[in-house]
C-alpha cells in the first residue's frame, strides 16, 4: 500500500498534557508558584535550545524593563527551554508565558507559537507532549501561551521549551510563571465505601438537571423510607450523589442501587452513570451492568462495577434513564471490590496471530489503560481503537479550541505497552459539532462559498490532530497504524443520492466527493497510517451494492483508499454467510481494479436481542428489546456457536483482512447493554462482566469446550430490499417481475422467502407493499419483512398521424378559399 507500519515505542506512561485546559487547584490551598521569570537580571534558568540563542533584551517587555530575546532559531524545535525535571515533580500544573514576534517589517506579522514538554521517563525513552497548542501571536501585542501539564511519574529528564512552524522566527518572552502543587504519594485501600438507606435523611443526593427528589414513605426497599425522583425533563436528570472519595484510580468498586418506577408507570430503562470533572473536562461513564428494565410492580436492582481510570477533582454518580419517568432508589451502596484474577488462557493476539491476523483489537477507553482491565488488554490485544475519544466532538468541541488530553492518555498507554492504535474517526455525522456547518447561526448550503469554509474546518481538524500526533512522535514512532477517515456514509434504505449515500450534513453541502476530499486530506497528513471507509450492516445485501460501489467509484477517481471496513455488529440469527459473501465481494473488486485493498473488522460483537434495530446510533431511541432465547445460559452457549462459524468465516479471508476488533472489553462495558434502551441480557463479546471467559472465547479459540447446542429456536432473517419501480400500461397496470430479498441464518444458511402480492403480479398505478415471509427447517418464522412496488402511470400517448390524403385534401380546400377571398377583395 506504500504505507510503512509503524512499530509502538517503548516510552514509560507518564504524562499528560491538555492544551487549553485549566485544572482547579485543590480547595485546601492555593497552588504554589514554583517558577517565575522576568528576565530584569537575567534569564532566569532559561538557555537556546539547539541552535537558538536567548538573551534579556529592552526593545520590548510586558512589564519592567527587560524580555528574553529569543534568535538564531533554524528549525521549528529550536526556542528557550527550561530543565524542569527537579521543578515539576509528579503533580498538576499550570504554565504560562508571554510572547510577541519581532517587529522586522512595517506591515503586521503573525505567527503561532506552542508550548511543550521534551519529558523522559526513569528508565524510559523520551516523548513529547503539548501543553498549548500553535496560539496565535503577532508583533503587535503580547500574547499569552499556557496551559495545564499533568506530570504522572519521575524523570530523568524533562524541558519545557517554546516552539514555532516557521523555523526563523525571532520572538520576545516574558513574565513566566508555572504554579502547582505536585501530587502526594499514592495510597491504595485510602477510598471510602458509601452507603446510603435515606432513614436519617438524604445523605448527601439531590437533584440532577431540573429532576426533583424527596424522601418518601410511600414505599421502599428496606425499612421504611426511599427517595423519590420527578419532573425529570430530559433521560440525563435524576437523583446524584457525590462519590469522590470512594473512587480512586485502577481500583474496582462494586455499585449497588434498587430501583422501582412511580404507581403506574409503564416499563422504563434506567442506569447508573458517572460524571468526572478533572478542571473544565468533563467526561460521563455508565456504570458496567447496572443497567435495567424497571417496573412499578417490583424492586429491580442495578448492580455493576466501576474502575476508575484517571485523576479526578470530581464525581457524581446519577441515575437516569428514559425521559419524563418518576422513580423512586433505595439501598445504595458504592463499596470495595474483590476482582477474580485474570485466566490464564491463550491470548487472542496469539491465536488469531497464528491464523494470519495481524491486529488484534479492542474498543477502549482509559478506564482500560489501568488495573485489571489493562492487564486483559495486554493478554489478549495487540492493538486498541479509542472508543470514543478521537471522535470529532471529543478532538475539537469548539472550533480552534482542540482538547487532547483523554486521547493523549490513551496514546501513552499503547506506546508504554507497545499497543497499536486505529484511530476513530475522522469524518463522520455523528458526534459531530454543529458549528461546523453553520457560519454564525446560519445552516452551510451548497453554494461554492460555504462549500470551501467546510472543505477548510476539515483540512483543519485532520491537520490539527496530525500536527499534534506528530509533534508527540517527531521520530515517526507514533503508535497509531491506521484511521477511519469516514464513517457510516451508507444509508440503510434506498434514497435518492448516488450510491445510497447518506443525507448528511457534509454530504447535503459537499457532495459525494466529501469522502474524496477526506482521504486526500488524510493521506497528505497521515501518509503513513493505513486509511480506511467504514460501515455498519455492509452484510447486508442491499447495503453491501452500495458500498462497494461507492469504493469503486473511488479508486475510479484515484482516492487514496487503503482498506474496507465492516463495523460487524451482527445479531446470532444472522446469517454469517451475508459477511462472507461481503469479505468475497471487497476482494474481487480488488482484483477487479488492481487496486490491492485490505479489509478490517471494525467494531465486531454479537447482540443476543430477538429485536435488530441495527447500529445507527443518530436514529434516536426505539422500543423495548427483548432475548431472544428465553435460557440465559442457552442464549450464550449458542452464541459461542456462532463466534465459531464467524471466525471460520474470517479465517477463510485471512489473507485480505489486516484486523480484527471487538468493540469492548466485556458484555459489562458494551454499548448493547444501555443503547437504546437497557438490554441485561446482552453477552455480546469473549469476556464476561467480571473479565472471564465466555462461550464466545472458546468458540474462537476451542470449540471443543463448547457445552453441547442448544435446540434451534431462532427464526431467520430477512434482508432489506429495495424499492421496485415501474411503469403502468395502457390500462393502468404493470406486470411486476421482481427478486425475492434473501433470508436464512447461520444454522439453516439459505431459507425460501414468500412474497404477497408473488412476483410477477399486476400491479396497479401507485405504491403497494409486498410482505415477505420465510420459515426455516425447524419450523422457526421470520419477522414479515416489506417493500414497496411503485408504479407511475404510463406518459400520455401523442396525437395518432394524419393520413397524407387528408392532408391533400384538407390543402386544397385550403388554397380554394384563399383564391376567393381575393377575387371578393378586389371587386
Amino acid at each position: 500500500m506504500g504505507r510503512r507500519r509503524l512499530g509502538a515505542g517503548a516510552a514509560m506512561l507518564g504524562m499528560v498534557a491538555t492544551a487549553g485546559v485549566t485544572v482547579a487547584p485543590s480547595a485546601a490551598a492555593a497552588p504554589a508558584t514554583v517558577h517565575t521569570a522576568d528576565f530584569e537580571q537575567g534569564t532566569g534558568g532559561w538557555y537556546g535550545r539547539g541552535g537558538a540563542q536567548v538573551a534579556p533584551s529592552t526593545t520590548t517587555a510586558r512589564s519592567g524593563a527587560q524580555s528574553l530575546a529569543v534568535t538564531g532559531r533554524t528549525q521549528a524545535w529550536e526556542g528557550p527551554g527550561l530543565d524542569a525535571r527537579t521543578l515539576l515533580p509528579a503533580g498538576t500544573y499550570d504554565v504560562e508565558a508571554w510572547v510577541r514576534l519581532a517587529d522586522t517589517a512595517p506591515e503586521l506579522e503573525t505567527d503561532v507559537v506552542t508550548l511543550s514538554a521534551a519529558r523522559t521517563p526513569t528508565g524510559g525513552t523520551t516523548a513529547y507532549d503539548t501543553v498549548a497548542w500553535q496560539v496565535a501571536v503577532s508583533d503587535s501585542t503580547w500574547t499569552r501561551v499556557g496551559g495545564t501539564y499533568q506530570v504522572g511519574t519521575s524523570n530523568s529528564a524533562l524541558e519545557l521549551y517554546l516552539e514555532s512552524p516557521d523555523a526563523t522566527q525571532a520572538f520576545f518572552v516574558d513574565d513566566v510563571t508555572i504554579t502547582g502543587e505536585a501530587a502526594g504519594p499514592a495510597e491504595p485501600g485510602t477510598r471510602t465505601d458509601l452507603a446510603a438507606d435515606f432513614e436519617s435523611g438524604l445523605a448527601g443526593w439531590g437533584p440532577r438537571g431540573a429532576a426533583q427528589v424527596a424522601l418518601t414513605t410511600d414505599d421502599a426497599h428496606a425499612g421504611a423510607t426511599s427517595l423519590r425522583a420527578t419532573n425529570r425533563l430530559e433521560a440525563w436528570q435524576g437523583p446524584t450523589v457525590d462519590v469522590t472519595q470512594g473512587l480512586a484510580v485502577g481500583e474496582t468498586v462494586q455499585v449497588s442501587v434498587w430501583a422501582k418506577l412511580a404507581p403506574g408507570s409503564a416499563p422504563a430503562s434506567l442506569k447508573a452513570s458517572i460524571q468526572r470533572d478533572r478542571g473544565t473536562s468533563t467526561n460521563y461513564d455508565n456504570v458496567a451492568g447496572a443497567s435495567a428494565v424497571v417496573t412499578a410492580d417490583a424492586w429491580t436492582e442495578l448492580r455493576g462495577t466501576y474502575t476508575l481510570g484517571a485523576a479526578i477533582d470530581r464525581a457524581q454518580l446519577y441515575v437516569e434513564g428514559d425521559a419524563g419517568v418518576s422513580f423512586l432508589i433505595d439501598d445504595f451502596s458504592l463499596a470495595g471490590f474483590t476482582e477474580t484474577p485474570v485466566q490464564d488462557v491463550p491470548g487472542l493476539k496469539d491465536v488469531l496471530g497464528e491464523d494470519g491476523f495481524e491486529h488484534v483489537g479492542v474498543a477502549i477507553d482509559q478506564r482500560e489503560t489501568v488495573g485489571r482491565p489493562a492487564q486483559l488488554v495486554q493478554r489478549h490485544f495487540n492493538a486498541f481503537t479509542p472508543e470514543n475519544d478521537g471522535k470529532p466532538a471529543e478532538v475539537q468541541p469548539v472550533e480552534g479550541q482542540f482538547t487532547f488530553g483523554d486521547l493523549d492518555a490513551l496514546l501513552d498507554f499503547a506506546d508504554a505497552t507497545g499497543t497499536q492504535v486505529y484511530g476513530h474517526v475522522l469524518v463522520w455525522h455523528s458526534q459531530t459539532p454543529d458549528w461546523f456547518f453553520l457560519d454564525g447561526q446560519r445552516p452551510l448550503t451548497s453554494s461554492p462559498a460555504d462549500q470551501a469554509l467546510l472543505r477548510a474546518r476539515m483540512e483543519a481538524h485532520i491537520k490539527a490532530i496530525a500536527d499534534h500526533v506528530n509533534a508527540r512522535y517527531p521520530d515517526g514512532d507514533s503508535p497509531i497504524w491506521a484511521w477511519d477517515v469516514v464513517n457510516e456514509v451508507i444509508a440503510d434504505g434506498d434514497n435518492a443520492n448516488p450510491h445510497d449515500m447518506r443525507d448528511s450534513r457534509w454530504f447535503q453541502v459537499l457532495g459525494e466527493t466529501f469522502v474524496d476530499t477526506a482521504f486526500r486530506l488524510a493521506d497528505r497528513y497521515f501518509p503513513q497510517q493505513a486509511l480506511f471507509i467504514n460501515d455498519y450492516n455492509t452484510e447486508m445485501p442491499t447495503k453491501r451494492a452500495d458500498y462497494l460501489e461507492l469504493v469503486s467509484s473511488l479508486i475510479a477517481r484515484g482516492v487514496p483508499i487503503d482498506g474496507v471496513g465492516h463495523q460487524a455488529h451482527v445479531d446470532f440469527a444472522r446469517p454469517v454467510q451475508w459477511l462472507d459473501d461481503s469479505l468475497t465481494a471487497v476482494e474481487k473488486l480488488s482484483a477487479r481494479t488492481g487496486r490491492p485493498l485490505l479489509q478490517a473488522i471494525t467494531e465486531l460483537d454479537v447482540s443476543d436481542s430477538k429485536e435488530n434495530n441495527g447500529a445507527d446510533v443518530s436514529n434516536g431511541t426505539v422500543p423495548q428489546h427483548s432475548p431472544a432465547m428465553a435460557d440465559q445460559d442457552q442464549a450464550e452457549t449458542e452464541l459461542g456457536y456462532y463466534y465459531r462459524d464467524l471466525f471460520d468465516v474470517l479465517r477463510k479471508h485471512s489473507g485480505s483482512i489486516e484486523s480484527v476488533t471487538f468493540w469492548g472489553i466485556s458484555n459489562g462495558r458494551s454499548w448493547l447493554r444501555t443503547w437504546p434502551a437497557a438490554r441485561p441480557w446482552e453477552s455480546p463479546l469473549p469476556f464476561d462482566d467480571d473479565l472471564q471467559v465466555m462461550p464466545a472465547y472458546w468458540g474462537i479459540v476451542d470449540p471443543a469446550q463448547l457445552a453441547a447446542r442448544p435446540a434451534d429456536v431462532l427464526p431467520p432473517r430477512i434482508a432489506g430490499h429495495d424499492a421496485v419501480p415501474a411503469t403502468a400500461n395502457r390500462t393502468g397496470t404493470a406486470r411486476v417481475t421482481y427478486t425475492a430479498p434473501e433470508a436464512g441464518d447461520t444454522r439453516d444458511r439459505s431459507v425460501k422467502v414468500d412474497c404477497t402480492p408473488r412476483s410477477g403480479s399486476q400491479f396497479t398505478v401507485g405504491t403497494t407493499q409486498v410482505t415477505c415471509t420465510a420459515r426455516d427447517k425447524a419450523g422457526n418464522v421470520a419477522t414479515p419483512a416489506t417493500f414497496d412496488v411503485v408504479v407511475t402511470a404510463a406518459p400520455a400517448q401523442p396525437p395518432a398521424a394524419e393520413h397524407p390524403v387528408v392532408t391533400a385534401v384538407k390543402r386544397l380546400i385550403s388554397g380554394i378559399l384563399d383564391a376567393v377571398l381575393r377575387l371578393v377583395g378586389r371587386r
